[in-house]
């Protein structure tokens, strides 16, 4: 095989070695010599390869060349990989870090035989196959626990209702309410997690019409009344009639999840305001509370499932109410927005579309 090209520019690989790339399948190719220097990258390398700097913007990598392969990617496990290819004469397979590890890899070394012995490391961007997969193994998780908790409420309930509360009235009574509580909380867990499966595959379509956000946030408020007069909370709902086009079923249970959720996270005697209005020229629902705040760290996942933040003031809160308003305001063409600070309240704004104009 001849020597690599002039800098920045090297010459095309030898023709077993694009044999060997269609043969395996590939994103991105760096050709190496023996001391793992780059012979040859492919052209999709560039943008495969790239990384962030400090201020977020994407630098290419160094593809002259001659470059070293430690000045391409990050992970040193890639060069372990390209020697292990090359000393053993076989495929070698792994998963590699890149760009400060906010990339997943998968990374093919394939010996390359001739006069000039090299290495073809062949890589596959998984990062979203990577995530999907931890996402999944979360929900399971975090599945498992929250129907673990009334489960097994359930069961020594009725052990108890059988056995030693057998014969008391009164604490027959008493069990049965608590076993009821804790089947009510199993069925909303159950209904949420298929309500969410069915707006996240698109199974579900909104049904648009002109509805009244003043209205809609005084049904709410009303709705919800109950539970922060409960906590000695002030429930305050405001605004003027301001006019949407959404789904008004879905609208009112993403809401009344808003604000069930601002209602949990604020202490006794804390305020929670709702207000119907225009924000420039798009109708906005806002819910603003008094409570703890929500840390930066943790803002981008307060609408993931099962994401419920601290579980120790979050009561029997499934973590599903955000990621369910989410999606059915999305579904009506509209989105959330939040803001917060630790010790300053957090601020859930729901903006929607304007009605058709007449025609």
């Amino acid at each position: 095989m001849s020597g690599a090209g002039s800098p920045g520019h090297p010459e095309a690989p030898p023709t077993q070695v694009l044999t060997t790339m269609a043969r395996l399948g590939t994103d991105a190719g760096l050709l190496l010599d023996s001391g793992r220097l780059l012979l040859w990258s492919s052209p999709n390398a560039r943008d495969l390869l790239a990384s962030r700097d400090p201020s977020g913007a994407l630098v290419p990598p160094p593809l002259a060349a001659g470059t070293p392969l430690a000045l391409i990617l990050d992970d040193p496990r890639a060069g372990d990989l390209a020697g292990a290819a090359q000393e053993r004469g076989e495929v070698q397979r792994s998963e590699i870090s890149h760009d400060g590890w906010r990339r997943v890899l998968r990374a093919v070394a394939a010996p390359i035989s001739g006069a000039r012995p090299a290495v073809l490391l062949i890589l596959s961007d998984i990062t979203h196959e990577r995530r999907l997969s931890r996402a999944h193994q979360e929900l399971l998780a975090n599945l498992s626990h929250d129907l673990r908790t009334p489960l097994a409420s359930l069961t020594l309930l009725a052990e108890t209702l059988n056995g030693e509360a057998r014969g008391d009235p009164a604490a027959t009574k008493e069990f049965a309410s608590r076993i009821a509580k804790e089947a009510a909380h199993l069925h909303d867990l159950v209904s949420g997690i298929l309500d969410l499966a069915r707006l996240e595959a698109g199974a579900e379509r909104a049904n648009l019409e002109v509805v009244d956000l003043l209205e809609v946030v005084r049904q709410a408020c009303a709705g919800l009344a109950p539970q922060a007069h409960e906590r000695r909370q002030t429930l305050r709902c405001s605004g003027r009639p301001t006019i949407a086009r959404a789904d008004l079923a879905r609208l009112q249970r993403a809401l009344s999840n808003i604000l069930d959720n601002a209602i949990k996270f604020t202490g006794e005697g804390g305020l929670i305001s709702v207000a119907a209005e225009e924000v420039g020229a798009c109708p906005t629902i806002s819910v603003k509370d008094t409570g703890s705040g929500i840390a930066a760290s943790a803002l981008p996942r307060i609408f993931d499932r099962f994401y419920t933040g601290d579980r120790s003031r979050s009561g029997t809160g499934s973590g599903l109410g955000l990621a369910i308003a989410r999606q059915a305001v999305e579904l009506q063409g509209g989105r959330i927005e939040v803001s917060s600070r630790p010790g300053s309240g957090t601020e859930v704004r729901i903006h929607l579309c304007p009605p058709d104009p007449d025609p």
